[in-house]
């Protein structure tokens, strides 16, 4: 089965999974009425940017061997630009998304307030973590990731005893010109760092960082590359991409913060106008599923379940100190820090 892959350029704003399904191939093959007419509908479009684009299709895999004849078409970009994306289709009546994946809370509540979002509580929504359960009281959308934001360092060039253990460690002198992070206009998880270490230190934490000359790319897995290759040697970045990367050989460590790591809870929801929304529904149930735990965690990422174990290499949430601002908080505070950080940074 061909399934067409779009990634979309920052400009416009295969690993073969290895798991047990019969039970939800089973139960896919059942006279189900939601899985018949999925059938029939053919294929899910899902607009993503929780995940790289392997593990995004390792997903897409795993949901297409569960359901027989529904295939995944995966739109793959940064938060900002898959928002705007979505924007820009409502307006001109284009409505080609069936399941949007952000990273940032915010597009939910503006999409949920104009009447974009189809509410739908998935099948097993109760599996998961508690506090990750309901984080709607109307269920117009779902936690369908989470991930922390950390420092890394290159291990070839620093080691342990001076990496960075704390976020303001990376104003240090002896860093300039060797930090990298990236903009919050395109990424989700680093617009919420960047309002959380606001939050945490006051936006003199952000001059200050500006005078380290740091390299700005556009999602943190830009800057687990530029760690990667030795363009910098210390780094914000994601557990995720940096693990999966650590684990392919990449001269890679991550460090949890002493003064705290961002915690990122990455939403789901169906589109009002999903052209396929049964299709759209099993998906959103796939993200509820232990087989969609194991392919995340196969990834280097956070199981959203409890029976299911974090990769080597993390650790459990229980054992992480936290820090999140609250939805409340992000709304507002996220296009406020994006302005700040252009005026700060020039870029």
């Amino acid at each position: 089965m061909l399934r067409r892959l779009i990634v979309i350029a920052p400009l416009l704003a295969t690993l073969a999974i290895g798991l047990t399904l019969l039970p939800r191939t089973e139960r896919a093959d059942a006279k189900d009425p939601k899985v018949e007419a999925a059938r029939k509908e053919g294929k899910v479009v899902w607009y993503i940017s929780m995940f790289d684009v392997d593990t995004a299709e390792q997903v897409a895999k795993g949901f297409e061997k569960t359901y027989p004849g529904i295939k995944v078409d995966v739109v793959r970009a940064t938060a900002g630009v898959i928002y705007q994306r979505v924007v820009q289709e409502t307006q001109a009546g284009v409505f080609a998304n069936d399941v949007f994946s952000s990273t940032e809370e915010g597009h939910y509540v503006a999409f949920k307030e104009k009447g974009l979002l189809q509410p739908y509580q998935p099948v097993d929504w109760d599996k998961v973590f508690l506090r990750f359960q309901k984080i709607d009281p109307q269920n117009a959308y779902q936690v369908a990731s989470v991930g922390l934001v950390l420092l890394a360092h290159n291990t070839q060039k620093v080691s342990a005893n001076e990496a960075p253990r704390k976020w303001k460690d990376l104003l240090d002198p002896k860093w300039k010109g060797k930090v990298g992070i990236s903009h919050p206009a395109f990424s989700g998880y680093v617009a919420t760092w960047v309002l959380s270490l606001t939050k945490l230190y006051g936006w003199e934490y952000f001059e200050a960082l500006a005078k380290q000359n740091p390299q700005i790319g556009r999602s943190l897995n830009d800057t687990a590359t530029m760690l990667s290759s030795g363009e910098r040697l210390v780094a914000i970045s994601s557990d995720l991409f940096t693990l999966k990367m650590k684990n392919k050989g990449n001269p890679l460590e991550l460090v949890y913060p002493e003064d705290g790591a961002v915690l990122m809870t990455a939403p789901s929801a169906i589109m009002a106008k999903a052209p396929h929304p049964n299709a759209a529904k099993l998906f959103m149930d796939f993200f509820m599923t232990r087989e969609y735990a194991e392919i995340v965690v196969k990834n280097g990422g956070l199981p959203l379940r409890p029976d299911v174990s974090p990769p080597a290499g993390l650790k459990p949430l229980a054992a992480v100190k936290l820090i999140r601002p609250t939805l409340e908080e992000l709304r507002p505070g996220i296009p406020q820090v994006i302005e700040k950080f252009r005026a700060t940074f020039g870029i």
